[in-house]
């Protein structure tokens, strides 16, 4: 009988101590990696559409060249969610996280996915 209950607390024991170290290994599998978009990367029809998108005639917005920084998280199904954008202008920034959240742009390559990317951003409003 103290034969039985040692074997099964010690079983159970077991049991715990795996369930906590997989537990610990899906966590790590699940960290999303932040990825520097730069110039030479395959974003340019991501940048184009943004480009496109960008509602310059908003009178608030800052004469001569802005820099923001976007950052986006791409999820399972390819679409950008979670952006947020910084930057000197406000009003360039909510433009710009209006434009990202907007967008019918989706990621296919299966390498893209779960992560977050971090896009420079410049914008130039000519003098009015």
């Amino acid at each position: 009988m103290k034969n039985t209950i040692l074997k099964t607390f010690g079983f159970i024991g077991v049991l715990a101590i795996s369930a906590v170290f997989s537990n610990a290994k899906a966590q790590d599998a699940n960290l999303l990696q932040e990825v520097n978009i730069t110039q030479k990367d395959n974003f340019k029809q991501l940048r184009n559409l943004v480009s496109q998108n960008f509602d310059f005639t908003n009178s608030n917005l800052s004469e001569g060249n802005t820099e923001s920084v976007v950052k986006f998280e791409v999820a399972e199904n390819g679409k950008i969610s979670n952006v947020e954008v910084s930057g000197d202008c406000k009003y360039i920034n909510e433009e710009l996280k209006n434009v990202m959240t907007q967008l019918s742009y989706k990621f296919h390559n299966p390498n893209q996915l779960s992560n977050v990317y971090v896009m420079p951003i410049n914008i130039l409003i000519a003098s009015r």
